[in-house]
């Protein structure tokens, strides 16, 4: 195989050459995550790919926390995506173990959970209108964060109202709180539409699809919800609000709060779907 030499051990190499593991530190990830033309989606923590315009690379994490790419598939991307990833290449570490292996080798993968399923078409949604527009409608994360977010919303267990409480408070921060809103305004006015003083978050983003896209569905409408649960988790004003929620989400039951929960994720994700298949 031509191109960059990488260094990697040829005995953890399997078969022809091309699944032999290279590891890189996880910097060699920090200009993926924070380009707006370049997706990187996680299906655990240990398990992501890469998703460039005309291409896309699978990559591990191990338990040091290296990153782990195939031989054969580096040698696929462009000279220069290589010397990007051969400037993080570290020594072996004769350490593959991870989601990474297993789905790619062992054939174990799995769907992943619908909280990680929302965090994902959040990056694709925002990558796609990205790539569009010149503008960004989410901040990007940083490595350790966005594995902190896959890791805490790869197994959600809501046992009690404080359980709801806590995951509805930090879904609001990842995704309400985490709006650009600057960019969002410089955009709006681009497109002649003017923004009231005072907006910010979804506001701004109603505006964005709804007068500039030519949204007629409402599709921001789940994550209102979502801060309107936020807002009832944080706030002593009764239980007008999550009423309100439960309602729209079809579910007569205020304590099953795992149901609300799961129902919120899932118009979440198809909403982020559909705005990606109509506008990206």
């Amino acid at each position: 195989m031509g191109g960059i030499a990488f260094e990697f051990d040829p005995k953890e190499g399997l078969g022809d050459g091309f699944l032999t593991p290279v590891y890189f530190d996880n910097e060699v990830l920090v200009k993926h995550l924070y380009s707006p033309t370049i997706a990187v989606e996680f299906a655990s923590e240990t398990y992501g790919t890469v998703y460039w315009p005309e291409r896309c690379m699978s990559f591990g994490i191990n338990s040091k926390g290296a990153v782990i790419a195939w031989l054969g598939d580096l040698k696929e991307l462009p000279v220069a995506e290589q010397h990007h990833w051969r400037e993080h290449n570290i020594p072996a570490q004769n350490d593959m173990r991870s989601e990474f292996f297993d789905a790619q080798i062992n054939a174990q993968f799995t769907v992943p959970p619908v909280g990680i399923q929302v965090i994902n078409a959040l990056e694709e949604w925002t990558t796609a209108f990205a790539r569009k527009n010149g503008t960004e409608l989410y901040k990007p994360k940083a490595f350790e964060d966005r594995i902190e977010a896959v890791r805490r919303y790869r197994r959600i267990i809501i046992n009690s109202e404080d359980d709801f409480i806590r995951f509805v408070s930090e879904l609001n921060e990842i995704i309400n709180e985490n709006v650009n809103n600057d960019q969002i305004r410089k955009f709006l006015k681009a497109n002649n539409v003017t923004p009231k003083d005072g907006f910010k978050g979804n506001k701004l983003l109603e505006m964005t699809y709804r007068d500039v896209l030519g949204d007629t569905k409402n599709l921001i409408a789940p994550f209102f919800w979502l801060y309107d649960l936020r807002l009832w988790a944080d706030h002593d004003m009764g239980d007008d609000k999550l009423k309100g929620v439960a309602t729209k989400l079809g579910i007569a039951d205020l304590k099953d709060f795992e149901a609300i929960f799961t129902k919120l994720l899932e118009h979440l994700r198809d909403t982020l779907a559909a705005l990606k298949a109509a506008y990206g």
